[in-house]
């Protein structure tokens, strides 16, 4: 049995042990370690296990727009609509109008929604499917993960145009969308913006649940991945949004193949200054292709 003198020098130790920082790491190796809780390291080893399960700056998804309208509308060769998408829930009724246009560029490269957009995306869809996105964990009560009958199926898909700043629910159901064959995406990777978070202290937010397009397929922090990627710099990203938010004719920032003599050698000089928007220009180069072998089957 032990003596009370044992027992107090025990109890000595233990306080000291649990004293020390970070299991007695090294206070001249860890300097400052002791100024942050056990709370504080074992989230900052999850962020580092875990890239964006555990944030430390609020998890907002900025949404406004400066555009004064939901979604622009302009007409490009080859009898191409090109839709430019500023806000999901206000755009309904331009993407119904041209819901079955055969040759459709939906630009979502700027596009940040907290909506999963199911009952929009879904009517692009080219054959009967599941229209249903996963769950895991607490999503908000309002989310909508299920999308409408589409009672017009396409005979073509759909060209959506993304990047980094297309963020949100919806980059769910834009992957469904192409697993499926309905879209052909194209760019870079979208933001993975698919998680909710529940605030754990006050600096740090944890995941607490995601959508998902499957229940294996996470796209947290991963984002969805375009089947035609095209890596872009800052620089190509800011004029592909500003020259024509700036009132640029969007076909100047396509490549110029109209070699006629007859042109302005004024308007030809500022279209040349302009390099082309090559995401934009490969989405269009798509849709030729389709229409050239949709032809070609009718021989």
């Amino acid at each position: 049995m032990m003596t009370v003198k044992q027992c107090l020098s025990m109890a000595v130790v233990c306080a000291a042990v649990t004293c020390q920082p970070a299991q007695g790491q090294n206070a001249a190796l860890f300097p400052a370690l002791s100024d942050y809780s056990d709370e504080a390291i074992r989230l900052h080893g999850l962020a580092a296990l875990f890239p964006n399960h555990v944030l430390f700056e609020e998890p907002q998804l900025e949404t406004t727009s400066e555009s004064r309208v939901a979604a622009r509308v302009e007409d490009l060769p080859r009898a191409i609509k090109y839709i430019r998408l500023y806000r999901w829930d206000e755009a309904k009724s331009v993407l119904a109008e041209f819901q079955t246009h055969s040759a459709l560029i939906l630009d979502l490269r700027f596009l940040k929604s907290n909506h999963t957009a199911m009952d929009t995306l879904s009517c692009f869809a080219t054959a009967k499917q599941a229209k249903t996105l996963t769950t895991v964990g607490t999503v908000p009560a309002d989310l909508s993960t299920s999308g409408g009958a589409s009672s017009t199926l396409r005979d073509a898909p759909v060209i959506v145009l993304c990047n980094r700043e297309t963020a949100g629910p919806f980059e769910a159901v834009l992957h469904q969308l192409q697993v499926t064959g309905a879209i052909i995406a194209v760019g870079e990777s979208t933001a993975g913006r698919t998680g909710f978070y529940s605030k754990a202290s006050p600096n740090a937010w944890i995941l607490c649940g995601e959508v998902r397009p499957d229940s294996d397929t996470s796209l947290v922090g991963v984002g969805f991945e375009p089947r035609i990627q095209l890596e872009s710099d800052a620089k190509e990203n800011y004029l592909s949004y500003h020259l024509y938010e700036a009132g640029t004719d969007i076909t100047q920032l396509l490549r110029n193949e109209d070699s006629s003599s007859d042109r302005d050698p004024a308007g030809e000089t500022d279209s040349s200054s302009i390099e082309p928007d090559r995401i934009l220009q490969r989405g269009v180069d798509i849709i030729a292709a389709l229409q050239i072998l949709q032809q070609q089957s009718e021989l």
